[in-house]
């Protein structure tokens, strides 16, 4: 990687940890709400929150703290939902991943990103690309072709198709 190059990232919350993911993958930020309203799916993957209109599409949405084993989100507790395009198999795939709250978008130069430490063997450590040390306060960023991987794409496709024939009329 060229050490010239710097990109820019969108850090958010998950709980107390700071994360971050390139501006590059990020189609746009939904605060949830009376406008755009989660509905349930049933029989989803238990880390799938439900699915949300985006530009009059049905659009899956991952729970990112039950991706991650956090402490699960309080029913009344708000929180963004962070618009992805994934490639897979030549075709883009849109996809939602919840977040606490979005914090800034920052710029990265590549030499300030620090390899992930080896921590042990029960830490799965395949989501984060890097960890970044700024201001005394540790991002983790992340790879999200890894958090939203191959397995999530077919089972948010098979989600979306059924939401479409289903007629789920989504606000």
């Amino acid at each position: 990687m060229n050490e010239k190059t710097i990109d820019s990232y969108l850090t958010f919350r998950l709980l107390n940890d700071l994360f971050a993911v390139n501006v590059s993958q990020v189609l746009e930020i939904i605060e949830t709400g009376d406008e755009h309203v989660i509905t349930n799916m049933p029989k989803a993957p238990e880390t799938i929150s439900g699915v949300v209109n985006f530009r009059g599409n049905v659009v899956p949405v991952i729970d990112t703290r039950k991706k991650f084993d956090l402490e699960p989100r309080q029913a009344k507790e708000k929180s963004v939902i962070m618009v992805f395009n994934i490639p897979y198999h030549e075709t883009e795939h849109i996809v939602g991943a919840m977040a606490d709250k979005v914090v800034d978008v920052i710029e990265i130069n590549p030499s300030e990103i620090r390899n992930v430490p080896e921590v042990g063997k029960g830490i799965d450590s395949h989501y984060i690309e890097g960890v970044l040390n700024r201001n005394g306060q540790f991002i983790m960023l992340l790879n999200i072709k890894a958090v939203i991987n191959k397995d999530d794409i077919i089972d948010l496709k098979g989600l979306s198709e059924e939401a479409k024939t289903d007629e789920l009329v989504v606000q």
